[in-house]
């Protein structure tokens, strides 16, 4: 690995753990995949990534950021109820379960 670019690297990592995951999944209902077919899936998850990154990181310069937030995650699927239903859901989780952590480090200071 050594040479390569750290998008390179990353890539790589990502066609490793798609084959592992497709792999298990395969077992698990036991049909084998395709070596062809396991590749075409990573590549199409990287590439599918790398516009949701680019997407993100546009949300959040617009809004004159420089951190993407769950609010530009919940703008990424806006297009698909049902995930933007789960984001929005994980989204409020996190954020309560930030209120409840600065809640007690304030209740211990006091």
């Amino acid at each position: 690995m050594e040479g390569l670019s750290h998008e390179e690297k990353l890539r790589l990592s990502v066609l490793r753990d798609v084959s592992k995951i497709c792999q298990e999944v395969g077992g698990q209902i036991k049909m084998e995949l395709e070596k062809d077919v396991i590749n075409l899936i990573g590549e199409l998850i990287w590439k599918k990534m790398r516009v949701i990154s680019q997407d993100l990181e546009h949300f959040a310069k617009h809004a004159k950021r420089t951190t993407i937030n769950a609010e530009d995650v919940k703008l990424l699927t806006r297009r698909n109820p049902s995930l933007r239903a789960t984001v929005c859901e994980m989204a409020d989780k996190a954020a309560k379960k930030k209120r409840q952590g600065k809640e007690k480090a304030t209740e211990e200071l006091s």
